[in-house]
């Protein structure tokens, strides 16, 4: 009898607890989408407008506005290859969920790398998805006398321009210069913003670059790929060989795959460290809905943008892994792309 009656106060004492608990849950969901109404929300951008990044975050900020009942104003904090805006969003915005961002790809790599500029730690922001994972690739101008890699490589000292060596496409330009051994090669950093690192190449003032699949998708008549910075072929270009199918060593292989590890968050979309588990899972979930808005999606296929969004929980995991790897790796990556071809 006595043992009848403990199971049933157990039993009774675990559905109370349940159903108290689901009824916190729901306050909670309730609560934070009852803070974010009415409330001017600040999306800050890394880079100047105009770019990607830009029109990524205007095409989101508007969806915002529609699912969250918020003013969504997007704000451009451009400098030092993004690391000025994100510098701002871990130590100098507000903690209250009113701030997010989006997030240059790489910075996973460059915190690891103790690269100049980087003042966060990429591990303790609140990463709410991804709107994509980009591709990189080596090209040249669409009328260079250079049709392939090899013609690259025969050159007396190659040269390639980019933005910041520390940057996204700066860390692919270095990679893929050392997986194919070309030893010899010069990389010309310094140029301000892609347009100015493009125009390089078309003025011959160096001989090729690394840049983002979207480029290639959006003007196709300024530049030519050679090769995708990646272990497998890529579907947008599936002709153009990967670049490990230019025979390159086990660890030029490793390296490659370090950086790209650096690249796991993506195009990332963040909010600072401190703000509430409430808030950054109700802004998880909004940002998915705004990623698989029907509008969205449409103004972004008329403008040759790629969506494919990515879970927050998944991107924090994968963040997490790149900022892992070991002394050794991170010394080896830092001299390729900080010292070895900035001569």
């Amino acid at each position: 009898m006595l043992k009848r009656f403990l199971v049933k106060t157990v039993v009774s004492a675990a559905l109370v607890s349940i159903f108290f608990f689901g009824m916190y849950s729901t306050v909670t969901a309730e609560s934070a989408a009852d803070f974010y109404k009415g409330k001017v929300v600040r999306f800050l951008v890394p880079y100047s407008p105009g770019g990607g990044y830009d029109t990524y975050s205007r095409l989101i900020a508007a969806a915002m506005e529609k699912y969250m009942g918020s003013t969504v104003v997007v704000i451009n904090k451009p400098g030092a290859g993004g690391m000025v805006g994100t510098n701002h969003v871990y130590n100098g915005a507000r903690r209250d969920g009113l701030t997010v961002a989006i997030a240059p790809e790489g910075i996973p790599l460059a915190q690891a790398m103790k690269a100049p500029g980087v003042h966060f730690d990429a591990g303790a922001f609140n990463w709410l998805g991804s709107v994509y994972r980009d591709a990189r690739l080596v090209a040249v101008s669409v009328d260079s006398p250079y049709k392939s890699i090899e013609d690259l490589r025969k050159l007396k000292q190659p040269k390639a321009s980019t933005t910041e060596v520390t940057g996204p496409e700066g860390q692919h330009l270095v990679i893929a210069i050392e997986a194919l051994g070309m030893d010899h090669a010069k990389v010309v950093p310094g140029y301000v913003g892609s347009g100015s690192a493009i125009l390089a190449v078309k003025r011959g003032e160096v001989d090729f670059c690394a840049f983002s699949l979207i480029h290639f998708l959006r003007d196709k008549k300024l530049l030519r790929p050679l090769a995708v910075i990646s272990e497998e072929r890529i579907p947008q270009f599936p002709e153009i060989k990967a670049i490990t199918e230019f025979g390159i060593t086990p660890e030029a292989r490793k390296m490659l795959g370090i950086v790209n590890l650096g690249k796991a968050a993506g195009r990332g979309l963040i909010t600072p460290p401190g703000v509430s588990k409430d808030k950054v899972a109700y802004l998880r979930g909004i940002m998915m809905k705004c990623l698989k808005d029907p509008d969205l999606l449409k103004k972004a296929e008329k403008l040759g943008l790629i969506v494919d969004p990515i879970p927050g929980a998944e991107v924090q995991a994968g963040v997490e892994k790149s900022l892992a790897i070991s002394p050794e790796d991170v010394r080896k990556v830092k001299y390729i792309i900080l010292e070895k071809y900035l001569k």
